[in-house]
């Protein structure tokens, strides 16, 4: 046997064993994986594949911890998912209510939005590896996880790939029934911390030139509920710092929302929140139990009027 060949065989069987290999620790943690009922992971699967609820919440860790499911869904008599997740953006609402929207039509779908939500931040794609696990079942979502990078569609032939950077959270998770402490339909409580100021702080460093992608996929948003006749409601929840003018975000948000027709609330700066003191807080960013119970109520509230103004 040539060198050649000798040299071509042994890169054959090497490339076996990997692919061996990748396909069964692949498997092997996809298994695991969607073992999880609890904690995120368990959360993001049911958002994706099982969540049939009247109301869906879409946004980032503002919209976990601050729409309480049990209050609105009493209030307004429908139930409710909160799908919100920490450190993601628009990108992954629109994941989210895409693969939502193969199975389900939600009749009221409501965004939350952050200050800086049209800013781009270099980490925003790199966190939707969290949606890779659902990546070949989900071909709704393959478009959005493809931003990533242009090699993504090959990467994900590999099984490993799509579980690895969920190794140690699946392990983790399919070793410990610790969940997040009165976690309920997807709505995760903060509680309070002690070093929040009496008095809130100005605002915080915004870049006022908003991405064009990210505006994009807002408006994409807003067709797709509008596709599939689901009412959207688009929000900015209550924060603890000053804005001594709106963000160039809130304002191009709000001015689409008006020409979209889409009704838009602003919470930000809201006296019964920001003027409180911490009492309502968890930290800058986000409201604690207390104040996410309140704003919770205070949204039902004003959801109603605007249903009732317009039936009449």
């Amino acid at each position: 046997m040539g060198k050649a060949k000798t040299f071509f065989l042994k890169l054959l069987i090497i490339g076996s064993i990997i692919l061996i290999l990748d396909q069964g620790l692949g498997k092997l943690l996809k298994h695991y994986y969607y073992k999880i009922d609890h904690a995120e992971q368990g959360r993001t699967t049911y958002a994706i594949d099982l969540t049939r609820d009247d109301i869906l919440i879409l946004g980032s860790s503002r919209a976990s911890h601050h729409y309480v499911p049990a209050i609105i869904s009493d209030s307004l008599g429908s139930s409710c998912y909160n799908t919100g997740k920490d450190k993601q953006g628009l990108f992954y609402c629109q994941a989210v209510l895409n693969a939502v929207l193969k199975r389900h039509i939600p009749k009221i779908v409501i965004l939350d939005l952050s200050p800086n939500s049209f800013e781009k931040t270099e980490m925003e794609l790199d966190e939707l590896s969290i949606l890779l696990p659902y990546y070949r079942n989900h071909p709704e979502i393959k478009p959005i996880v493809n931003k990533r990078s242009k090699w993504e569609w090959i990467k994900t032939y590999s099984s490993l790939y799509c579980y690895n950077s969920l190794a140690l959270q699946i392990l983790f998770n399919n070793i410990s029934n610790q969940r997040d402490a009165n976690e309920t339909n997807g709505y995760v409580p903060l509680g309070k911390k002690e070093n929040i100021p009496l008095l809130p702080g100005a605002m915080f460093s915004i870049d006022n030139h908003p991405d064009e992608k990210l505006i994009t996929v807002f408006k994409d948003l807003i067709s797709t509920t509008r596709l599939n006749k689901c009412k959207l409601i688009v929000l900015v929840s209550p924060i603890y710092y000053y804005l001594e003018n709106s963000t160039a975000d809130l304002e191009l948000a709000k001015r689409i929302c008006g020409q979209e027709n889409i009704d838009y609330f602003d919470y930000s700066q809201s006296p019964a929140f920001i003027n409180n003191g911490p009492a309502l807080f968890s930290d800058k960013q986000h409201l604690n139990n207390t104040g996410a119970a309140l704003f919770s109520q205070t949204l039902c509230s004003d959801i109603k009027s605007v249903f009732n103004a317009s039936n009449r």
